[in-house]
Formats: structure tokens, sequence, C-alpha cells
């Protein structure tokens, strides 16, 4: 067992080069996680698969990454940070290179979970590391120095994705990955010294498999319930039946165990479990937009795949002025007063998604990206800066893995709740619309294009049904953005029960 690190230990310049390593490797785990999005509709053509199926493309990779991440405290305890994350850049690296060869949707599925289940315990494990070798007044500034990897990276996603797709095809994109894979292996290495590990903790195996089965079912009923028509399929019943028992199961577990799979004592911490709320409803108004909107302006603009990955891009930009506003105040507000601010920017951008219709300009994606990228970098910096405040030092890497996985399971959970949304929005609003095209609706032949709509006609009332079918899509994708505005509105309240850090407790 090596000793306990300790910013002692490392000069300025080592800490802010591991942090570096860090923050690529981190970046690298969420790359992974957003470089489909803007190549989903090229997948879903070679795949020969529906929305929703294409959908699981990026929720099987959530929800892999959030169990994860649950596991990433006992992993970095069993085996040390440093060869943790060698044996998760290795994993990542061929599931990567695997991507770069698959063929089918079940396996392209098959080895997204594993890109997320070998990716998810990096970040958790980066954060501990930072705030160990960091004393804890430099922790606003290297928490951001994460962000700018952890947060930047998803932004980058859909434009490398969208770039090497039109120039040569989507399984070139996770090549290229596997490439990344190979120059963090050896920065690892070569960087990231061998820190405080126990060998002989025990894995609580009970733990871990009730929590996996009960996210894993969640993710499942929220996936195929829409298309099974829910608790009328008794597959979903029995998939809910099997979440509900598991919780239990894990819960009870959990309090009785002397060495539980997650220390709940972590929940007792009311900062942490505000700090916790924030940061996960928080991935739900960032990562929802970045599905929708690349879907949006494939299927109703038939915009290319370059020009999707272009207009994802700007939330880069806004989380350099992110990175801008929290420098200026991070010295004279509170952390409470920052995260006020970062959750108060998601307002606006998705307002302004809200107020979309069929014209709607490229320079309108462009502002509510940037918009959305201020957003998250404020958010990531104090949300974690008020989470870990007060946080018992030994349970900083329990408190690490479900901060992200928290977050990312409420991603993933968000992903499919608002793509049913948009599903059953879409049947609804055709059904509507199609009441009022009728011979009896005086009316439509007044409209300009009442002759390409000719209702006596096959084709008239093919091209009709069209165009009916794409303002449906239209107006559920405005109430997808209708429902993120109201929960940026309905959660910010319990700002205001965050305590001021005190003396830390150990």
């Amino acid at each position: 067992m090596t000793s306990r690190v300790s910013p002692n230990d490392f000069s300025a310049v080592e800490r802010w080069i591991i942090l570096s390593v860090l923050a690529f490797a981190s970046g690298l785990a969420m790359l992974s996680l957003t470089i489909a999005n803007a190549i989903l509709p090229q997948m879903q053509g070679d795949l020969s698969a529906g929305f929703e199926e294409i959908s699981w493309v990026v929720t099987a990779t959530m929800t892999a990454t959030a169990i994860a991440m649950s596991a990433a405290g006992w992993i970095s305890s069993r085996l040390g940070q440093r060869r943790a994350l060698i044996i998760c850049g290795i994993g990542f690296t061929i599931s990567c290179a695997m991507l770069g060869v698959a063929d089918g949707l079940g396996e392209v599925i098959f080895w997204r979970a594993c890109q997320g289940m070998f990716a998810g315990p990096i970040p958790p494990m980066s954060i501990t590391v930072v705030l160990n070798i960091f004393p804890m007044r430099e922790h606003g500034p290297a928490t951001m120095g994460m962000t700018a990897g952890y947060a930047l990276a998803p932004s980058m996603g859909p434009v490398m994705g969208a770039y090497l797709t039109d120039i040569y095809s989507w399984h070139v994109a996770f090549t290229f990955m596997a490439l990344l894979g190979v120059i963090l292996l050896l920065l690892i290495m070569a960087k990231i010294p061998a820190m405080d590990r126990r060998p002989g903790l025990r894995l609580d195996w009970f733990g871990l498999l009730t929590l996996a089965i009960a996210l894993g079912a969640a993710q499942w009923t929220l996936d195929r319930g829409n298309h099974e028509d829910w608790f009328e399929s008794p597959e979903i019943l029995t998939s809910a039946i099997i979440v509900g028992f598991a919780t239990y199961l894990f819960l009870a577990h959990s309090l009785t165990t002397r060495q539980p799979f997650v220390d709940l004592r972590i929940f007792l911490d009311k900062n942490y479990v505000i700090a916790l709320i924030f940061w996960s409803v928080a991935g739900v108004l960032e990562f929802v937009p970045l599905v929708l909107m690349p879907t949006l302006l494939g299927r109703l603009q038939e915009m290319p795949v370059e020009i999707v990955g272009i207009l994802l891009a700007p939330r880069g930009i806004g989380f350099m002025f992110g990175i801008i506003i929290f420098v200026s105040l991070v010295k004279f507000v509170s952390s409470k007063t920052l995260l006020m601010v970062g959750m108060s920017f998601h307002i606006p951008a998705l307002w302004y998604l809200s107020t979309f219709d069929m014209t709607v300009g490229l320079e309108q994606f462009v502002y509510a990206g940037i918009l959305l990228g201020i957003a998250e970098s404020i958010t990531f910096s104090g949300a974690t800066t008020i989470g870990f405040s007060t946080l018992a030092l030994d349970l900083r890497g329990y408190g690490s893995a479900i901060f992200f996985c928290g977050r990312f399971f409420m991603t993933s959970a968000g992903i499919s709740i608002f793509v049913t949304l948009l599903s059953r929005s879409t049947q609804s609003n055709h059904a509507s619309i199609s009441e009022f095209v009728s011979p009896f609706n005086q009316a439509l032949p007044l409209i300009n294009k009442a002759v390409f709509w000719d209702t006596s006609s096959l084709s008239g009332l093919a091209r009709l049904d069209g165009e009916i079918t794409r303002q449906s899509v239209m107006i559920g994708y405005l109430n997808d953005f209708w429902i993120l505005l109201v929960l940026s509105i309905a959660v910010m309240p319990l700002i205001l029960l965050i305590d001021r850090p005190a003396a830390r407790k150990n």
C-alpha cells in the first residue's frame, strides 16, 4: 500500500502537468459520449434503424458510463488511480477500435456500452486525484482546469465526428478515437505517479450487482416503454418491478453491510446532495439539446452532416466565455453565487430554442449553443466546489463516483424521456392537424400551395401529409424545449438551501 498523497508532495508545475493529463483523459471520455451525436442520421441510415432505436447508441453509452462511474471509488481504492487509469484506457481504446469495424446495430450498441464502461471511471478518478494534489485554496482554479477538458470536449465531439464522417465514414471517427486512446495511455504511464491504494479492500459484489441491475432495468424501461405501450406490456411491467426490487435490495444492503459498494454517508452532507441535484439536472439541460438539435437539423432542414457538426461547435466558444466569467468572479463572489449564475444561463438558452420555427436560421443555433456552453462551464465548477467543500476526505472517492454516476444516469434517462415525448407529441400533433384537412374546410383552397396540396389526387395528399408530419415534428421539438425550460426554472430555489462551507469533517 502506497502512502496517501498530499499537495506538499508535488511542486506547482508538477500539479498542473498532472492536471493537464487528467483533463485530457476526462475530455477524451466525454468526447466518446458526444462524437456520435452529429452522425446519428448517417448511422441511422447505414444501420437501418428507427429514430428510437438509433437513440440507443447514445443511451447505452450513458447507462454503462453511469454504472461504471459508481464503481470508480472502489476501483481507484483497490488498484490505485494510476493503475486503474491505465486499465480503463486500454479497455477504452480496444472498444473504440472495435467500433471502427462494427457493421450491425447490435454490435455498435454492445461496443458503445463497453466504451462507456471503460470511460466512465476516468472523470471521477481524475477529479479525485486533482482535489488531493491541490491545496483547498486552489480547488476553484483546479476544477476549472478540469472543466477545460471535461466540458469543452463534448462540444468538439460532434464537429470531429461530422468532419470525419463527411470525408470518410462514421467508422473512421471511432478509429480516430482509438488513436487518441493510445496517446492517452502513453501520457498516463509517463506523467501520473503511483498513488495510495488498498490492496485488501474487497468489492461489495452484491451492492454492485443490485445497483447495476436497478440502473440498467430503469434505462431499459424508459427506452422500450413507448414502443411496448408502457405498462400494458408484461415486459415493461416486469422491468419496472425489477427496478423497484433491485433498488430496495441495494439500499437495505448498503445500510447494513460493513463495507458497502457505495457509502451512503455521502448523502448526509446537504451541500453535496444539492450540488448533485444541480449537476444531474444540468446534464439533462445540456445533453438533451445536444441530441435533439442534430436530428432537428437533419430531419427538418436536411442540412449536411458537416454543417450540423459546425453548428454544435459554438458550445465550445460559450464554454471559453464561461471560463472568463468564472475566473473574473471566483475571487469576489461565493461558489453559491457562481452556481446560480451558471444555472441562470440555461434559461435564456432554452427559451431561445423554444421559439424556433421551420424557418430558423443558422445563427440562431449558434446563439443558443453559446449560452449553453457558458452555462455548462460555470455550473460544473460551481457545483463541484460546493459538493466537495464539506464532504469528509475519506468519502471523496465515493462522492466523486456518485457525483458523475448521478449526472450520467439522469442524462441517459432524460434523453430517453424526451425522445419518447417527441415521438408521442409528434403523433398527437399529426392527428390534431389532420382533422383540418377536409374537403369541407373552406380555408384550405385559399392557401398559396393549394394546387401543390391538391386533395383530389394521391400525390397531392402525400405532399400534404408530408408537410403535416414536418409541422408535427417541429411542434414536438418545441414542446421538449419548453419542458426543459420549465425544469431549469423549477430547480433554481434549491440554491437558497446551500450552506456556507464550514470546517471540513474528517
